[in-house]
């Protein structure tokens, strides 16, 4: 039963509007929508009418990010900026590498290029993970948290009542190899990180692979995918997908 119910939730999601792409001022909005829609109902067809419609309504905006037709537009076009800003849509994802800047990562004028040192560290980590295997202990320490639990069947694990979901295992282990680099040489600027901010680090360290972890497959970094989602009028998506495997490791926004 649970996994039909997985199966139909696959088949509705919409990732270029839910996870890490959800737009939180549209998913308020709908959320004040469903709840206003639900009211009228339950006036006309009473307290279950307006639970069913309700409860349907959420789950297509979990599902689907939204509930209105078009509702990836309307923020664009009716929400003034500083409403923009305090659901936190100009944050610059690139300061998210401040903290492990110098540790793993160096200017150039090419860009920024790992940290020679970091970058042989890594490489050794990923080859002594990938033969024992990535483990909860390993997942627990990449959050800074005292536990994780791994979901069945699913690159996920449970956290303090919530859930990290990984792209692919190859994600997962470049980013589990390079935490316990980081756990080393990071010194307290990485142990001060929250596991939100160690995920988004991890996730920007993994765009300078050029191999998969799990096959050595080569990887295109730049590859790149315009897509419309919610509150801009179109965004650039970084993917890199191993050319061996066909593993996604990379699914991200391109902010260079």
């Amino acid at each position: 039963m649970r996994t039909q119910l997985s199966g139909i939730g696959d088949r509705l999601r919409r990732p270029e509007y839910t996870g890490e792409n959800r737009c939180m001022p549209c998913t308020v909005v709908n959320l004040c929508l469903a709840v206003a829609a639900a009211a009228v109902v339950s006036v006309g067809l009473g307290p279950v009418g307006g639970v069913v419609v309700l409860v349907g309504a959420v789950g297509a905006i979990y599902f689907r990010g939204y509930l209105v037709p078009g509702t990836p537009m309307l923020t664009v076009r009716y929400f003034p900026p500083w409403l923009l800003e305090l659901f936190g849509k100009e944050v610059d994802l690139r300061k998210t590498l401040e903290p492990v800047e110098g540790t793993a990562v160096r200017a150039t004028p090419e860009g920024g290029r790992l940290v020679d040192s970091f970058e042989t560290a890594w490489d050794n980590r990923i080859e002594r993970m990938r033969e024992a295997g990535v483990t909860e202990d390993d997942v627990a320490r990449l959050l800074g948290v005292p536990e994780t639990s791994s979901v069945p069947g699913d690159v996920a694990y449970v956290v303090d009542g919530g859930l990290r979901r990984w792209l692919s295992e190859s994600a997962l282990l470049a980013d589990a190899a390079a935490a316990a680099v980081l756990e080393t040489d990071g010194g307290a600027a990485w142990a001060s990180l929250d596991p939100d901010s160690r995920v988004a680090t991890l996730r920007d360290l993994r765009k300078y692979l050029t191999y998969c972890p799990r096959c050595d497959g080569a990887l295109d970094n730049e590859e790149t995918e315009t897509v419309e989602t919610c509150c801009t009028e179109s965004e650039r998506v970084l993917m890199a997908t191993c050319a061996d495997c066909g593993v996604r490791l990379i699914e991200d926004l391109d902010d260079r």
